[in-house]
C-alpha cells in the first residue's frame, strides 16, 4: 500500500509542471549520457550547458526517420544521438523532458 501511495505521490509530482504552467524551454544537442534505470538522460547543448532531463510517461519520444518518425523509448536513446528537447521546468535543478526528437549522430 505504501509503494502505491508513493508511486502516485511521485507521479502527481511529475505531472504538476504541466497543470502549474511551469516554465518551458527548449534545446538541441548531443546525448552525452544515459541512465535508464534512473529514466534520466544528459544532453550537452549547442548552447554549451549542460542539461540533465528527466523522462516519465508523459514524454513524448520520437527518432526521425528518412521517410516518417518512430516512437521510441528511452532505451533506443545512444551516446552521440543529436537530439532536440522540448521540456518544462519546475524547479532551477528539475527538467522533465516532454518532447524529444532524435537525429542521427554527427560523424
Amino acid at each position: 500500500m505504501k509503494k502505491i501511495f508513493l508511486t502516485g505521490l511521485v507521479l502527481s509530482y511529475l505531472a504538476t509542471p504541466v497543470l502549474a504552467g511551469a516554465n518551458e524551454g527548449k534545446t538541441f544537442g548531443t546525448v552525452d549520457s544515459i541512465a535508464v534505470s534512473e529514466n534520466t538522460f544528459v544532453v550537452k547543448g549547442d548552447d554549451g550547458q549542460v542539461y540533465l532531463f528527466n523522462v516519465n510517461e508523459a514524454t513524448d519520444m520520437e527518432k526521425n526517420g528518412s521517410w516518417f518518425d518512430e516512437d521510441i523509448e528511452i532505451t533506443d536513446l545512444k551516446t552521440g544521438d543529436r537530439v532536440q528537447v522540448e521540456y518544462l521546468q519546475s524547479s532551477p535543478d528539475f527538467l522533465v523532458a516532454d518532447e524529444v526528437e532524435v537525429y542521427p549522430a554527427k560523424k
